[in-house]
C-alpha cells in the first residue's frame, strides 16, 4: 500500500470534520470570486453610471459578504485544525502502540533517537500538511476553478495570455518540489542521527565528565549535526533559485495583460472596469497556483516523514503472539530447554544446543566468561527472541505456543540494568501491579531490604526518583527492582547480575530474605557473587555458547574443570570483602592461567 494510501485512511476516519472543512471552504471560495465582481461593478459605477444610492448598495453588499466570509473562515479554519490534530494524534498514538508491540530485535536495529525524531518531528510535519497545506490544496482548486471560469467570461484572449504564462509559474515549482524530496528525506535521516548523538551524550554525561571526553563527544557530535546542515544548505539553494524565478514569471505576466488589456480599451473592445476585474483575477489565479507549488513541495516533505513514520507503524513485530495461541493457565514453574539454538539477525550462533532443566523451585546459577550466552539463555524464557532452533518448555507448553502477556506474567524479571520511571517510588514498585494496595508494597520492600532506607528519603513512598532513578544510589534502585519483580509474584524469578551494585552486607540480607520466597519458585540467577553461586540447586558452567559443566558447588569444585578455576577467581577477588581466609581445596589446585582464568587447561 502507498503512503498516501495509508494517511487517507487515518482521513477516511474522521471524515465528518474534514467534509465540514471542505463545506466552508466551498462556501468562502465562491464569495471571494464575487467580490471582485461587485468591485468592478463600484469602478463602472464611479467612471459612467455615477448614481450614489447604488454605490452605498454595492459598498453594503461588499461589506456583508466580507462578513459572511470571515464566519464561514472560521468554521473551516476550526474544523480542519480539528481534524488535522486528530489525524495525527491517532497516527501518534499507532505509532507508539506499535513501538510498545515491538520485540527487542527491533530496537537492537533502531537508535532511540530516530524513534524520537519519527514519533515527534516527522508526526508533526504530517500534521503541518494536514493542518494547513491539504485544506489549502481544495481552497486552491476550489478558488483556480472559480477563477478560471470567470476569466474565460471576461476575456479569451487575455485567458490564455495569462494561462500559457502562468503554466510555466506552476511548472517550475512542481520540478522544485520533485527535487527537493530526497534531500528532506536524506535530511530527517541525518536529524534522527543528530538526536540519537544528543541523547546518548546527555544521558551518558557525568561518564563523559568523568573521563574528561569533552571535546570527543562534540567532535562525534559535529559529524551528523555537520550532515543535517550540509542537507538542509541544498533545500536553502533550491529555494533561493526558484523564488526569483516565479517572482520574475508573475511580473513578466502582469506587464503582458496590462499592455494587451491597454491595446483593447484603446480600440474601444474592451472596458477599464474590466481589467480591474481581469487583473483582480489574475492575482488570484496567482494565489492558488503558487500554493500549488508550495503544496506540491510539502506533500513531498510529508510523504517523505510519513515514510519514516509507517516504517515504524508496519513493522511487524519478530516475536508475536500465534494466531492459535493459547492462555497459559497457573503454572508450577518447570522450565526444560531443549536442543536450544540461537543466533542474533544472521550473526554466528550465539547460543549451541542448549539442553537444560530447571525443577520446579529450584535455583539455577549461570556462570561463564563474558559473551559466554548467560544473558541471552534468560532473554528466551520470557520470549523476548525467538528460538532459531529446538524449543523452551514451561510445564510442557513450548513458550511459542502461548499467548505472550501471560507468559510474562508469570515471570518476574530484575535486569542488570536497572530502570526506574520518573514517578514515585511507591509508583515504581508497583508498576507491573498498579492495583496493589500499600501494604503489598510495603511486604515486598522489606524483602528486598528497600524499605529502611524508602522511610528515610524526604516523602518515603511518594519520593519521586527523578529520571532514570537518579536521585537513588545504584543499590537503591536494584532493591526497588527487585521489590518490583516481587510484587508480581512470580513463578519464574529471572535476576540478571540483580545484586552487583549492592554490597556484601545488603546481598547477605536481600539472598537471606529471598531465600523463604525462593522456595517454590524456579529462579535463574546470572552473578558473579560466590555466595549466590554456592547455594543455588544447581550451577551450569557456558563456554562459547555450550554448556560445558553443571551440578551443584560440590560437585563440580571436585571435577577441578572451569567452574573450579572460575570458582577461585572470584573467590581471590571477594574474599576480603566476604571476611575469609584463603580457600583450602580438598583436591589439588591445578595451575590458574594469569591471561584468562575461564580457559580450560591444554
Amino acid at each position: 500500500m502507498s503512503t498516501f494510501r495509508k494517511i487517507l485512511k487515518y482521513v477516511v476516519r474522521n471524515w465528518v470534520w474534514f467534509v465540514i472543512s471542505i463545506v466552508a471552504m466551498f462556501i468562502s471560495t465562491y464569495i471571494n470570486v464575487y467580490i471582485p465582481q461587485l468591485s468592478g461593478r463600484v469602478i463602472k459605477n464611479i467612471l459612467e453610471i455615477r448614481d450614489f444610492s447604488l454605490l452605498v448598495s454595492l459598498v453594503i453588499q461588499i461589506l456583508a459578504l466580507t462578513g459572511v466570509l470571515a464566519v464561514f473562515s472560521l468554521i473551516q479554519r476550526y474544523a480542519n485544525g480539528y481534524f488535522s490534530q486528530k489525524v495525527v494524534f491517532d497516527v501518534r498514538n499507532d505509532a507508539f502502540k506499535s513501538i510498545q508491540r515491538q520485540s527487542f530485535g527491533f530496537f537492537d536495529k533502531m537508535q532511540i533517537g530516530q524513534l524520537m525524531s519519527r514519533v515527534t518531528t516527522d508526526v508533526n510535519r504530517i500534521r503541518g500538511f494536514m493542518g494547513w497545506q491539504l485544506g489549502m490544496l481544495f481552497s486552491s482548486i476550489f478558488l483556480l476553478i472559480g477563477v478560471v471560469a470567470s476569466m474565460i467570461s471576461i476575456n479569451m484572449e487575455l485567458s490564455l495570455i495569462s494561462f500559457s504564462i502562468l503554466s510555466i509559474l506552476f511548472l517550475s515549482y512542481s520540478i522544485f518540489g520533485k527535487k527537493i524530496r530526497p534531500i528532506i528525506h536524506k535530511a530527517r535521516e541525518h536529524y534522527g542521527d543528530l538526536t540519537s548523538a544528543l541523547w546518548e551524550n546527555i544521558t551518558g554525561i557525568r561518564v563523559v565528565r568523568s573521563f574528561a571526553q569533552e571535546k570527543y563527544e562534540m567532535e562525534k557530535f559535529q559529524k551528523p549535526n555537520r550532515r543535517y546542515y550540509e542537507m538542509m544548505m541544498q533545500a536553502v539553494r533550491l529555494r533561493a533559485i526558484f523564488t526569483p524565478i516565479g517572482s520574475l514569471i508573475i511580473g513578466f505576466s502582469l506587464a503582458l495583460i496590462l499592455w494587451y488589456g491597454g491595446i483593447q480599451i484603446i480600440n474601444e473592445q474592451f472596458t477599464i472596469d474590466m481589467l480591474f476585474v481581469f487583473i483582480s483575477y489574475v492575482f488570484m489565479l496567482i494565489r492558488p497556483i503558487i500554493m500549488l507549488g508550495f503544496i506540491w513541495t510539502g506533500y513531498q516533505r510529508m510523504l517523505a516523514a510519513a515514510d519514516r513514520v509507517f516504517e515504524i507503524i508496519d513493522a511487524v513485530p519478530e516475536v508475536k503472539d500465534k494466531p492459535n495461541a493459547v492462555r497459559l493457565p497457573s503454572i508450577r514453574g518447570h522450565v526444560v530447554f531443549e536442543d536450544v539454538s540461537f543466533r542474533y539477525n544472521k550473526d554466528k550462533m550465539v547460543l549451541k544446543n542448549i539442553n537444560l532443566e530447571a525443577k520446579p523451585g529450584e535455583t539455577v546459577a549461570l556462570l561463564g566468561p563474558t559473551g559466554s550466552g548467560k544473558s541471552t539463555v534468560i532473554r528466551l524464557i520470557p520470549r523476548f527472541y525467538d528460538v532459531t532452533s529446538g524449543r523452551i518448555l514451561i510445564d510442557g507448553y513450548d513458550v511459542r505456543d502461548v499467548k505472550i502477556r501471560d507468559l510474562r506474567r508469570h515471570i518476574g524479571i530484575v535486569s542488570q540494568e536497572t530502570f526506574l520511571f520518573n514517578m514515585t517510588v511507591k509508583e515504581n514498585i508497583a508498576f507491573g501491579k498498579p492495583d496493589a494496595s500499600m501494604d503489598e508494597i510495603i511486604r515486598v520492600a522489606k524483602i528486598a531490604k528497600a524499605h529502611d532506607f524508602i522511610m528515610r528519603l524526604p516523602n518515603g513512598y511518594d519520593t519521586m526518583v527523578g529520571e532514570r532513578g537518579v536521585t537513588l544510589s545504584g543499590g537503591q534502585q536494584q532493591r526497588i527492582a527487585i521489590a518490583r519483580a516481587l510484587l508480581m509474584d512470580p513463578k519464574i524469578l529471572i535476576m540478571d547480575d540483580s545484586t552487583s551494585s549492592v554490597d556484601v552486607d545488603t546481598e547477605y540480607e536481600i539472598q537471606q530474605a529471598l531465600s523463604a520466597l525462593l522456595k517454590d519458585r524456579t529462579a535463574f540467577i546470572v552473578t558473579q557473587r560466590i555466595s549466590t553461586i554456592r547455594n543455588a540447586d544447581k550451577i551450569v558452567v557456558l563456554s562459547d555458547g555450550r554448556i560445558v559443566e553443571e551440578g551443584d558447588h560440590e560437585s563440580l569444585m571436585a571435577k577441578r574443570g572451569m567452574y573450579y578455576r572460575l570458582y577461585q577467581t572470584l573467590y581471590e577477588a571477594q574474599k576480603e570483602a566476604l571476611g575469609l581466609g584463603t580457600i583450602k581445596p580438598t583436591v589439588q589446585r591445578p595451575r590458574i592461567r594469569s591471561c584468562n582464568p575461564g580457559e580450560e587447561e591444554r
